[in-house]
């Protein structure tokens, strides 16, 4: 018996949601790989660094630090998100409509983050969106009309 999650109907969502994991631990490695390049970026951090913004609870991050904590904060949440999917197909329990109407949530978030990524004009994470929005879309595409269950 296969595995629910690589049944037919359940694939390319399962494959979306292995996109999402995927994408987040190349934004992870990524970012932690990069290095500035020249004399203008090594600024631009240190400027980070030095100026910090006190915003409550006796905390004062730098600008820095806000700067990771969001860049880790994608990893973080498109790995949940993508585990939360793969947790869904892979459970016989859960039903195709369900998967389709988790689907549409998933071509939403995932559209707008490509959106904000293509306003923006940051290559990388519009890259990323475009791949699992394909999956994403052609799971809807070809899981069709779920079957209605009582």
């Amino acid at each position: 018996m296969a595995i629910a999650m690589w049944q037919r109907g359940r694939r390319l969502f399962t494959t979306a949601t292995c996109m999402m994991i995927l994408m987040a631990a190349v934004h992870t490695a990524g970012n932690m790989a990069a290095r500035p390049d020249n004399d203008a970026e090594r600024r631009v951090f240190a400027e980070m660094s030095s100026y910090h913004v006190p915003l409550g609870m006796g905390m004062t991050p730098s600008v820095q630090d806000i700067y990771w904590t969001l860049a880790l904060t994608m990893s973080i949440t498109f790995t949940a998100l993508g585990g939360i999917g793969l947790v869904l197909s892979s459970s016989r329990d859960v039903s195709d409509r369900v998967l389709q109407r988790v689907g549409w949530v998933n071509a939403l978030w995932v559209g707008a983050f490509l959106i904000l990524s293509w306003v923006y004009r940051v290559p990388p994470p519009l890259i990323s969106a475009v791949l699992i929005e394909v999956f994403v879309v052609a799971a809807l595409v070809a899981g069709g009309r779920p079957e209605r269950r009582a």
